[in-house]
């Protein structure tokens, strides 16, 4: 047993030693060769990674003092900008400037010393800003082609809250929409209608086209138009109607005496139209027109004044046979 065991390990050594050399005759890498490489593999790694370190310390050292540098701007200059943001929304604040417009201008100010300080840095580190300045550029230019119409919202909205051509809470007519104002923001004004809608007027809108601000003055002249027989005199018509403007006025909360109403004549055919108008206080303006027609109607209908009914006369000439 000792025998075949021992005849068995030599062939399979011959096996081994047979293949090794046909390995190598094929030009094959040897074992030895092989552990040599990976030893060598190994050395030139151990050396590429000392050399890494110690460039990552040579440009640590030598651009150190500019990173700290940079670092130190972009802190003073996040102060400074914070600081800056404050100062302006307290003078918007006090020379009665929307606090809208007061933030938006305090924000854009903020960022414009943040980005003026991290060109400053760029400088510092070495990178050239002239391609940081053509980045922006770029990006400033694309997203202002994809946003002109909210950029024009946007300044619209500046100018309004400039300008102040109305405020919170006046009556106005803008964009062909009727209401009062509830808010105007950087890009719409809203509107509240007198049956309790919400309309949003974007500001682009309202500053290209007329605005009627009913609210601007104290008070408001409510005109009227009425007719009147054209068989009456004129006088009596006109003391009769001037007395019911005068008795409204007189008793209607709101209404002005000062200046007087004034009643004028327009039309005298078919019928007499006459205008009545009477000054009101801009707060009850609203609801003041209901109620001077009604007082006006009374003294039509008191003094006879009132236009006849239309009547069709018809004179039959000759009967048919």
């Amino acid at each position: 047993m000792l025998t075949l065991a021992l005849q068995s390990a030599a062939d399979k050594a011959s096996i081994i030693n047979k293949t090794t050399e046909a390995v190598t005759k094929q030009g094959e890498i040897t074992p030895t060769d092989a552990a040599n490489q990976t030893v060598a593999a190994t050395g030139s790694g151990v050396d590429w990674a000392a050399r890494l370190a110690e460039k990552g310390f040579d440009w640590a050292v030598d651009k150190g003092p500019s990173i700290i540098a940079a670092l130190v701007i972009l802190f003073i200059a996040w102060i400074i900008a914070g600081w800056l943001r404050r100062l302006i929304i307290t003078a918007t604040n006090r020379t009665h400037v929307d606090a809208t417009l007061g933030k938006f201008l305090g924000n854009l100010a903020k960022w414009a010393v943040l980005g003026f300080s991290v060109t400053i840095c760029l400088t510092v580190l070495g990178i050239p800003a002239t391609t940081f300045a053509a980045v922006v550029a770029a990006i400033g230019l694309a997203v202002g082609l994809a946003l002109q119409g909210n950029l024009g919202n946007l300044a619209s909205g500046v100018l309004l809250l400039i300008f102040r051509p109305f405020k919170v809470g006046d009556s106005v007519i803008v964009a062909g929409q009727a209401g009062v104002v509830e808010s105007i923001d950087l890009f719409t004004t809203n509107l509240d209608t007198a049956d309790n809608r919400r309309v949003i007027v974007p500001n682009g809108a309202i500053c290209g086209g007329v605005i009627e601000n009913q609210s601007h003055h104290e008070r408001r002249c409510l005109t009227i138009i009425v007719q009147t027989s054209g068989a009456l005199e004129l006088n009596q018509t006109q003391a009769a109607l001037e007395a019911a403007a005068r008795s409204f006025a007189g008793k209607y909360n709101g209404a002005l005496t000062d200046p007087a109403p004034a009643v004028g004549l327009m039309e005298i055919a078919p019928a007499s139209t006459w205008s009545i108008g009477v000054w009101i206080s801009t707060a009850a303006f609203a609801a003041a027109k209901p109620v001077l027609l009604a007082e006006v109607k009374h003294a039509i209908d008191k003094g006879g004044l009132g236009v006849p009914p239309p009547v069709t006369n018809i004179s039959v000439v000759a009967m048919p046979k």
